[in-house]
């Protein structure tokens, strides 16, 4: 009988020893997830810009609600480092924002994927393809184009099923 008690005793004592590593455990978590939220949830909105980092940043503002709060971070990073950058840097930033706002949804998808697949090209690759693509005139351009456009498969993010 003494053998069974001090089994219970040590079944007993195993069980709150796993409780309070749970409880010790649970506890971490929260804390981390405490820490952790105002650097997910810092979400800005337009309004709360500077008024620098707005005009910076003009190009993006009907979008702006709508970024993720680490694209926001970066876009509030670039507008941050924007008086630094050269006249040139700065047109070509205006410029390309500027292009990117104008483009639609479905377009942005398509640059997006485009960018995907370009990154396991060499530099080499991809200037040896882009100097061939100069070298095509503007008809060839425009049915590479359709060609393009009809041999294109939907991506899992593109899919007319899940629109």
């Amino acid at each position: 009988m003494s053998i069974f008690r001090s089994f219970t005793n040590l079944k007993c004592q195993n069980r709150y020893i796993c409780l309070s590593r749970c409880l010790l455990t649970h506890a971490l978590v929260f804390c981390l997830i405490l820490l952790a939220y105002p650097v997910i949830a810092n979400a800005q909105s337009w309004g709360e810009l500077s008024q620098e980092q707005r005009a910076v940043l003009a190009p993006l503002e009907e979008d702006w609600s709508s970024l993720s709060p680490p694209r926001q971070k970066k876009w509030v990073e670039v507008a941050n480092r924007y008086p630094s950058m050269s006249e040139a840097e700065q047109s070509v930033l205006q410029s390309r924002m500027s292009q990117w706002a104008e483009l639609s949804t479905k377009q942005r998808q398509r640059a997006r994927d485009n960018y995907l697949r370009t990154l396991n090209i060499s530099p080499e690759k991809k200037a040896a393809a882009w100097e061939s693509y100069q070298q095509l005139s503007d008809e060839e351009k425009k049915l590479l184009a359709e060609k393009r456009a009809q041999t294109s498969k939907p991506t899992t993010v593109t899919s007319p099923t899940l629109k």
